[in-house]
C-alpha cells in the first residue's frame, strides 16, 4: 500500500507563515536587569556571571558571589563603569569573607583602573556605596601607605 502525502491546506500553511513570522519580529534576547549601552559590548556570558554574582551576594553567599564576580571583572576590563561596579562588590565580598589581603587589593584595583572617583556615579544601591565607603576608611593607610 503506499504512503499517503500529507497535504498543507492554504489556510494552514497562512497561520504557519503568520506564527513564523510573528515569532521573527517579536522575538528579543532575554538580557540582565538594569544594562546599560556600554553592556550590550560585553559577552553575555560575564554579564550572566556578573548577575549571578550580585544574587549571590544579595542572599549572603559571599564565596560564590566572589568566584562569580572575579570572573565577571576579566570581561569587563574594556567596560570601566562595569569593572568598577565587579570591583566594589568583590571587594565587599572579601571584606564579609575576613580576607583583608584581598580587599587591600581590589581597594588598590579599583585606584589602578583610575575608578575611585566614579564610584559615586555608578549604578549600585546606597547600602552598597555606604558599606564601601566603611571599608575605604577602614583601610585608608593600608592601601595608601
Amino acid at each position: 500500500m503506499p504512503k499517503q502525502r500529507r497535504v498543507i491546506d492554504g489556510r494552514s500553511l497562512l497561520i504557519l507563515l503568520s506564527v513564523i513570522i510573528f515569532l521573527t519580529i517579536a522575538w528579543k534576547p532575554v538580557l540582565p536587569i538594569q544594562l546599560s549601552p556600554e553592556a550590550l559590548q560585553v559577552d553575555p556570558f560575564y554579564l550572566r556571571l556578573f548577575d549571578e554574582g550580585r544574587q549571590a551576594f544579595n542572599q549572603g553567599n559571599y564565596e560564590e558571589a566572589f568566584q562569580n564576580l572575579k570572573i565577571a571583572a576579566f570581561g569587563f576590563l574594556d567596560e570601566p563603569d562595569l569593572l568598577g561596579e565587579a570591583f566594589v562588590y568583590l571587594t565587599l565580598c572579601a571584606y564579609k569573607l575576613k580576607n583583608p589581603d584581598q580587599v587591600e587589593y581590589y581597594l588598590k584595583e579599583t585606584s589602578r583602573f583610575k575608578l575611585k572617583d566614579r564610584i559615586s556615579s555608578f549604578r549600585l544601591p546606597k547600602e552598597i556605596k555606604d558599606l564601601y565607603a566603611k571599608i575605604q576608611a577602614e583601610f585608608k593607610d593600608k592601601v595608601s601607605g
